[in-house]
């Protein structure tokens, strides 16, 4: 199991990225004061104990270092009150991951040795001496680029008269001293951009144009001719008497941009029909939603544009939401007649949000008892409400004991226990029998370990898992 959330740990690490932090590097100096514990192979009859050492370190590249490691230990013996001390010493090589980030997972292999002694007895000589090697990883967290939280986790081999297989996990500080800090990246401004356009782009003398710019980057623009200073975005209306090559030039940190427009203008002639145009955007929403009505109009003085707007500019856009697909008409006249437009919009009403809702249970007992304690009264009251909610539901009450007594005695209790749950949720809460079962699964399905009270404590139980049902979302 311990294997299992370090493998992990480190996997969850290698997903995670950071950037712009200096975290490991060449050429560093590091000491990490650490604590821990320590777990011997179980034929060494040993108690797990805390552990406490030191690790001096060189960083030879970015990712590649190297760890001088000495660690101190007191236990005992699991059959005798043995008092065992043990001095740990190694060199270790390790391997950086993203060691210019904030979060820097490694791997780490490395070997030496480990000398105990029987309490007093090490101090004065008593000792034994056996080689080591390890094999791990872990993962340094920088508070900042010369500090950083670090845990640590080691499969250690130790070489007696056999192989010996102990586990290693720690956690401590890093403190880097030296090495190459990476230079910060200098700050380029960006260059300005800028844009100008000019509808209608032909005109007949007297009538009005709109100019639009919009600019990035830009701390002052300027429109010429006539105009001169403006925002660095916007519009106005304008009615040149000729033919005009606007020029619009904007200035940044960046530099200097320009983007130019020409409007033609021509001389009066006899009445142009009226051109108009009218768009949406998007042409489809969902109901709530907002569209943009956009529209122009060549040669009209009057537009109106239905349903339910009304009179509007010859040119323009206004936001909607309708309830219903419409179909907007823009109409506009002018000395040379009439001339429509139409956009249709459809509108869709959206369809309801669905969600999942799940039902489980879980009851403890007492040792050598089936009766449902008060405190989970409210466990059972939640599976009969979410049953009456649901009436399709059904569900298996299974009951389970710890391995106390014999495995026949066990299996007969369990299922009182589970039926007694099914007995309660029929005859307090009138949930149909038929849509229940109960069955009794003994100390074969244990979840904790029955050697110990509190794993005995979460076997004694009853569990069911009663599915889930798809419901609309409020």
């Amino acid at each position: 199991m311990k294997k299992y959330y370090f493998c992990m740990a480190f996997l969850l690490s290698l997903m995670l990225t950071t950037t712009c932090f200096a975290g490991e590097r060449a050429g560093a100096f590091s000491i990490s004061p650490f604590a821990g514990g320590y777990t011997f192979d179980g034929v060494q009859h040993l108690k797990t104990a805390p552990l406490y050492g030191l690790r001096l370190g060189y960083d030879l590249t970015d990712n590649l270092g190297i760890e001088g490691v000495g660690d101190y230990l007191s236990t005992k013996g699991t059959r005798t009150n043995t008092s065992i001390n043990a001095l740990s010493y190694r060199l270790d090589v390790l391997y950086n991951f993203m060691p210019e980030g904030r979060l820097v997972p490694y791997l780490a292999a490395g070997g030496g040795g480990i000398t105990a002694g029987h309490g007093s007895s090490f101090r004065a000589g008593g000792r034994n001496t056996d080689a080591t090697a390890n094999v791990g990883g872990g993962l340094k967290y920088f508070l900042a680029d010369s500090v950083a939280l670090r845990g640590d986790a080691r499969q250690l081999f130790v070489f007696d008269h056999k192989t010996l297989y102990n586990w290693e996990y720690t956690a401590g500080l890093s403190f880097l001293f030296g090495g190459n800090k990476p230079a910060p990246a200098p700050v380029v401004a960006a260059p300005p951009a800028c844009n100008l356009a000019v509808a209608p782009a032909t005109i007949i003398q007297g009538q009005k144009a709109k100019l639009s710019w919009s600019s990035e980057n830009a701390t002052e623009c300027s429109i010429q001719p006539n105009i001169g200073p403006v925002k660095t975005q916007g519009s106005m209306d304008i009615t040149p008497s000729a033919d005009t090559f606007y020029t619009l030039t904007c200035t940044g940190e960046g530099g200097k941009a320009s983007s130019d427009a020409n409007i033609i203008v021509a001389a009066p002639a006899r009445p142009e029909a009226p051109k108009c145009n009218i768009s949406v955007t998007p042409v489809s929403i969902m109901k709530g939603e907002t569209a943009t009505l956009n529209w122009t109009c060549e040669y009209a003085t009057d537009c109106d544009i239905q349903p339910a707007i009304g009179t509007v500019k010859t040119g323009g856009s206004k936001e909607v939401s309708p309830a219903v697909d419409t179909a907007y008409t823009l109409a506009c006249t002018g000395p040379g007649g009439k001339a429509a437009s139409k956009a249709n919009l459809a509108v869709t009403t959206p369809q309801p949000t669905m969600e999942e809702l799940c039902m489980t249970l879980h009851i403890e007992y007492d040792n050598d008892k089936s009766i449902i304690k008060p405190p989970y009264y409210g466990e059972v009251e939640k599976v009969a409400i979410f049953m009456k909610r649901f009436p399709e539901i059904k569900g298996t009450i299974e009951g389970h004991t710890d391995s106390n007594a014999s495995a026949k005695y066990n299996v007969k209790l369990s299922q009182r226990r589970a039926a007694g749950v099914v007995k309660m949720l029929v005859e307090k809460y009138g949930i149909d029998k038929s849509r229940l079962a109960a069955k009794g699964y003994g100390e074969s399905q244990p979840i904790a370990d029955n050697k110990t009270k509190a794993g005995r404590q979460q076997n004694r139980r009853t569990m069911a898992n009663f599915g889930c049902v798809s419901v609309e979302k409020k």
